[in-house]
């Protein structure tokens, strides 16, 4: 029902047009034929592209989606204390060496008064 409201709406608002349409089915099938070919084309090129685009982001989403999948997993196995129970923090600080060597100055006690 709603393509038939929209087909009419449209033979409303291009009397003409859908006038030289009705001729030319009538008077010229296969003139009729070729311009509705011609009008097709390009309609099916874009449809049967955008179709490809679709599937080929789906792809990339797919593929993204398992990497970051495998990289958690990686990160997870390689990390054994990752199950660690929630609210529990442990801070890691690499050793590191001493920016001035121990035979550099003398080290003096000292109180405050």
């Amino acid at each position: 029902m709603k393509f038939l409201n929209t087909l009419l709406d449209i033979i409303r608002r291009n009397p003409f047009t859908t006038l030289l349409f009705v001729v030319l089915i009538i008077a010229a099938p296969q003139l009729f034929g070729l311009v509705a070919l011609l009008l097709l084309i390009p309609i099916i090129i874009l449809v049967v592209g955008a179709a490809i685009m679709l599937v080929r982001l789906r792809k990339v989403q797919r593929d993204m989606g398992n990497s970051m999948r495998d990289a958690q997993s990686r990160r997870t196995s390689t990390n054994p204390g990752a199950s660690k129970p929630e609210g529990k923090v442990t801070v890691h600080i690499p050793h590191q060496e001493p920016k001035v060597s121990d035979d550099v100055g003398e080290y003096v006690d000292f109180k405050e008064e």
